[in-house]
């Protein structure tokens, strides 16, 4: 749903008249909004779960050299999800073939990417495997497949290449008419019998499902209550599911949704919320896919506009905890890395040679490299960011890495610039700040440096309408 956009003059106003009365966050001459960092952790995140990345078997393994691999790890992404898409239920990687729904042609994708020249490019980028099983037995050539030798024999390929604790999902978007079918029931009895499987051979394995195509709670639910059914809720590490923040088409006028980030955090509290009433507070919650939009063939409206630039930061920060959905996602990867530059959701044009950035590579890898540290798999805490407006106007989210250091990104939604003076925890040593503007996006050349003036615990910095900016406090 679309809402109404209140002018932000008006929204501006009424913080100001509420921030007037406290006495803790009080505008100076020349200061827009005032935002506050606490310094009590709202939560310990691995940050490189939340900064992820896609991976598609369909990208050729010769686009996997030097010049991909320092872009994805600017990314900062502490696991890589593979093989991509609706193609997981398709998928044999024993044979690297790919069928239609009907598992009955297969096809030699030979020419793409194998899991061995995954698990390199893994390695190359320091990252560890998410992987998406084929839920179906299969039949190529005459020759029989089970879907959990397969799942097996992959665990036992990962743990031999020093990937033990590996992630592992089974199906993608299992509730979509668009791949093969299972109702719940038939796929939670799927999932079992594979997760039984993997960790067979790895009881470390992490496994990940019903994986849905949306926020379902009718499949979410369902899957964890047949799993209760079957007194297996043990062999389940994670909720799985894909977040698109709406459907962009010629048959309709919908546009991206800059408010649709903050659904996501109330998404992400609602399964948590279904997980608690079950018992299960122990699962974690990862958001495998997620973009501004799908869109509709033939319709470019909003692609490549700072309004996914501004989506993607700021469904990020959401992810990563805020003060109003302090526990959000425990991982969350934007839908996707390699594809060819002309798609929409692209991080990296794979067509280019070699592979280079899209425009919205930039505010991802701005929203990584403010909220994580150089390693991304050392843990952060996620700090409570609160202001005098509200988050139809600006959203912030702040961290602090293991070295102590703060990181705090902040995502101008208005058509207007915004001086904003930060209250730190701590008067710091330095203040540095980076910010991507309309033009900069436009540019596709990424962050420039952004002046910020300090105060004693004051850091204030200027903001151009529709932009983010990162600061690196010390």
């Amino acid at each position: 749903m679309v809402r109404t956009f209140r002018p932000f003059t008006a929204v501006l106003a009424v913080a100001l008249a509420f921030a007037a009365c406290q006495s803790a966050s009080t505008p100076e001459p020349g200061v827009d909004v005032v935002a506050t960092v606490g310094g009590t952790a709202l939560r310990t995140i691995e940050p490189g779960l939340v900064f992820g990345a896609n991976f598609g078997a369909w990208v050729g393994h010769d686009k996997l050299g030097t010049a991909t691999r320092d872009l994805v790890k600017a990314l900062r992404p502490s696991t890589g999800r593979f093989p991509g898409g609706n193609i997981s239920n398709n998928y044999c990687w024993v044979t690297q073939k790919v069928s239609g729904n009907d598992h009955l042609v297969w096809e030699d994708w030979s020419w793409g990417t194998n899991v061995d020249q995954y698990l390199a490019f893994l390695k190359d980028i320091g990252a560890v495997p998410m992987f998406s099983l084929n839920p179906f037995d299969h039949t190529i050539d005459g020759q029989p497949h089970s879907a959990a030798s397969e799942a097996a024999a992959l665990a036992q390929l990962f743990v031999a290449e020093g990937f033990a604790g590996a992630c592992y999902e089974v199906g993608n978007e299992n509730d979509g008419s668009w791949n093969p079918m299972l109702s719940i029931d038939e796929y939670t009895d799927r999932f079992v019998l594979l997760v039984r499987a993997v960790k067979a051979v790895d009881p470390t394995a992490r496994s990940m499902g019903p994986v849905v195509s949306s926020y379902n709670m009718a499949w979410i639910t369902g899957f964890l209550d047949r799993l209760a059914a079957l007194g297996e809720t043990g062999l389940l590490d994670w909720i799985s599911y894909h977040h698109y923040g709406g459907w962009i088409s010629n048959s309709n006028a919908n546009t991206i949704d800059l408010d649709d980030p903050q659904d996501l955090g109330e998404e992400l509290t609602a399964v948590r919320n279904a997980l608690a009433a079950r018992g299960l507070g122990r699962v974690k919650i990862a958001v495998n896919e997620l973009n501004a939009a799908i869109w509709d063939t033939g319709c470019a409206r909003d692609q490549f506009t700072i309004k996914q630039g501004l989506w993607l930061a700021d469904a990020l920060g959401v992810s990563m905890g805020s003060a109003s959905f302090p526990n959000a996602a425990d991982a969350a990867n934007v839908w996707i890395h390699l594809h060819p530059g002309t798609d929409p959701h692209s991080l990296l044009d794979s067509e280019a040679d070699p592979p280079r950035p899209t425009r919205n590579y930039w505010p991802v890898a701005l929203a990584a490299q403010t909220l994580s540290g150089p390693d991304p798999s050392l843990a952060v805490e996620a700090l409570m960011v609160s202001f005098d407006t509200e988050s139809s106007a600006l959203t912030g989210y702040a961290v602090r890495k293991a070295d102590g250091s703060l990181g705090v990104m902040l995502v101008n939604k208005t058509g207007q610039s915004l001086t904003v003076a930060v209250d730190l925890p701590a008067a710091p040593r330095s203040v540095a700040g980076r910010r991507l503007g309309l033009e900069e996006y436009n540019l596709g050349s990424g962050p420039v440096a952004v002046t910020v003036s300090i105060t004693d615990r004051r850091a204030a910095v200027t903001l151009p309408a529709t932009s983010i900016a990162g600061l690196d406090v010390r």
